[in-house]
């Protein structure tokens, strides 16, 4: 096999045939013959002695023998250092040391993706003349609208209680003329393309009870927007740097650090409130519609500036 770096290795002499007693000499094996004697003598540089043939070799001392091939291994090992060393030179990271004429640039990238997921506030609200009352008759709706969701398919896991109240209802002079009930739920759909007929059937079984307070779509996998959104920062804050460095004919050298302060705000439920006082009245399906969802990511890069350019 070649050598790294261009460095030549005789397979001639091998570390494999030191095999000798400090204290004895003993005539050549046949790996000896192998690898440390020839009958051809390998080419001198100028100024340098042949190798010596395999008579020549065979009337040396042993350790004559482990000498030269020791030398040879030493020198060997002190060229593949070298080649290293170099390699690892040209790999060098930019001078970002204090002092160095550095630059700073901030820039946003965007992505987007289609949402996949839909979460929605869901619930029910009631009022009666009293607390026991108003309680037993959210219980029984909110009852009735879990199992809605549960016969459209939702998942108990995907339905989670997220609020529950009791208010007593005044008048002006102050006395107490009734309570509402409030009872919420949270519910996540995977299957958008369900989504409208499981709004309409949830409404539809709780009849004016039901609130539907907001939804939000969102990208259950945010890893690969995301990342294109800070891949696409960091183009645009080259471009900047290169704009800046070029203006003020300077040259842009290498990156020294590179921070991600991107902020991922939780997405927020919106939107008015919903109530369907005709709910069971209508047949028509709720029309959703889910758009595309947009990933933000900021980036602060600092680049080495070299001195001027043209």
């Amino acid at each position: 096999t070649g050598a790294p770096c261009g460095c030549v290795i005789d397979p001639r002499i091998s570390h494999e045939s030191q095999k000798y007693d400090d204290d004895k000499r003993h005539e050549p094996t046949e790996r000896d013959k192998e690898y440390c004697m020839t009958d051809d003598l390998i080419p001198a540089q100028p100024g340098e002695r042949p190798v010596p043939s395999s008579a020549e070799w065979r009337s040396r001392p042993a350790a004559t023998h482990r000498a030269v091939c020791l030398a040879a291994l030493g020198a060997l090992a002190a060229t593949l250092a070298a080649c290293g060393s170099t390699a690892s030179a040209s790999t060098s990271p930019p001078d970002c040391a204090p002092g160095t004429a550095r630059m700073t640039v901030e820039a946003t990238g965007q992505a987007s993706a289609s949402p996949d997921t839909l979460t929605i506030s869901i619930g029910v609200d009631v009022s009666d003349p009293t607390a026991a009352a108003a309680l037993s008759d959210a219980n029984d709706r909110a009852s009735t609208l879990t199992g809605a969701l549960r016969g459209s398919g939702v998942a108990a896991a995907n339905v989670q209680s997220t609020n529950f109240s009791i208010f007593p209802k005044f008048v002006l002079s102050g006395a107490i003329t009734g309570y509402e009930v409030s009872n919420t739920l949270l519910v996540t759909l995977h299957n958008l393309s369900d989504a409208g007929q499981v709004v309409d059937t949830a409404g539809a079984s709780v009849g004016n009870a039901i609130r539907i307070n907001g939804l939000a779509f969102a990208v259950s996998n945010t890893g690969n927007v995301d990342g294109q959104a800070r891949a696409a920062a960091v183009t645009t804050a080259t471009a900047h740097a290169r704009a800046m460095a070029t203006a003020a004919h300077r040259s842009l050298g290498g990156i020294c650090s590179i921070i991600d302060s991107t902020t991922g705000p939780s997405p927020e439920l919106g939107g008015t409130a919903f109530n369907s006082a005709a709910a069971g009245a209508t047949q028509s399906v709720v029309p959703l519609e889910p758009g595309t969802q947009q990933a933000r990511a900021q980036v602060t890069v600092v680049y080495v500036v070299g001195p001027r350019s043209g």
